[in-house]
């Protein structure tokens, strides 16, 4: 099997994950929960109006159907001129700005997310608060495997660049790389600090729930910091092996695998929808 075609069968499974069974599975499961807890009997679940959620959803579905398309026209003018770039450009570049054009539902969606969470706690009238103490070490929040796991990594990751600085290959940048991989784990470590000491964002929420909601986040983080270093070491070792024309595979692959994990974490269920009905009262201590 020729390399160009390898990267078109990987590339046509990028289109497939990211912009159809992804976005399925979150308008399945937006449409399921609609249909579950209605806004007749779970008010509180519907800060704003299901017309307004329904049209933010179906908006959403149709950036990504138009994005697959754009996908499958690049696939359809690959083979058809037989090109070995993809669009007869650079076909790392090309991944790297599709999966950006993917992911834009994703990011329109955690903006929606977050007015939706800013308009219920604006709504939410409730004086009564519960007083309890939530853990704030991240030890609490991850296992101390993949604690140990992502500095191990991020230590081999430091050896592989300097070791490769000793025989560097064409492009290679050295020192710079680890400070690249440092910023993007600071990056990470942002988001994990977030959801450990930032504000409640479902004022409905019982703080069991909470806290389970931040452990995956703080998992999350560390996967995401894992698999970006490896993904990165990766490319340098291929570099290093004079078989860099793998590195689009990879890169196909590794920003598959990290949006399933990614939304298949999010799609998993926790939360206590009975706070949301409308006679429910919250309880709260002295």
């Amino acid at each position: 099997m020729s390399d160009s075609i390898l990267l078109y069968i990987v590339f046509v499974s990028q289109i497939f994950v990211i912009s159809y069974l992804l976005p399925t599975k979150l308008y399945q499961r937006a449409r399921e929960i609609m249909a579950r807890y209605p806004a007749q009997e779970y008010g509180k679940l519907y800060p704003i109006s299901v017309e307004e959620i329904e049209q933010k959803i179906c908006r959403l579905v149709l950036i990504s159907k138009v994005v697959m398309g754009i996908g499958v026209g690049i696939v359809v003018h690959g083979l058809y001129y037989q090109s070995q770039q993809m669009l007869g450009w650079d076909s790392q570049s090309v991944i790297m700005i599709f999966y950006m054009l993917q992911i834009t539902p994703l990011v329109l969606l955690a903006v929606f997310s977050e007015r939706y969470f800013k308009k219920m706690r604006q709504l939410n009238d409730s004086t009564i608060r519960k007083a309890q103490l939530m853990p704030r070490r991240v030890e609490n929040y991850a296992p101390k495997s993949l604690l140990n796991l992502a500095a191990a990594v991020y230590i081999a990751f430091v050896g592989l660049v300097v070791y490769i600085t000793q025989n560097p290959f064409d492009g290679f940048a050295g020192y710079i790389n680890v400070v690249g991989v440092t910023g993007l784990n600071i990056f990470f470590g942002f988001f994990a600090y977030k959801a450990i000491y930032g504000k409640k964002k479902d004022p409905h929420q019982g703080e069991d729930v909470r806290f389970k909601q931040s452990s995956r986040i703080v998992k999350l983080m560390l996967f995401g910091s894992i698999a970006a270093t490896v993904n990165i070491s990766i490319h340098f070792l291929l570099s290093t092996l004079d078989l860099r024309h793998l590195n689009d595979v990879v890169s196909s692959l590794y920003f598959q695998i990290l949006m399933l994990v990614m939304i298949f974490a999010v799609l998993k269920e926790d939360t206590n929808f009975d706070v949301y009905k409308n006679n429910h009262q919250e309880e709260g201590v002295n």
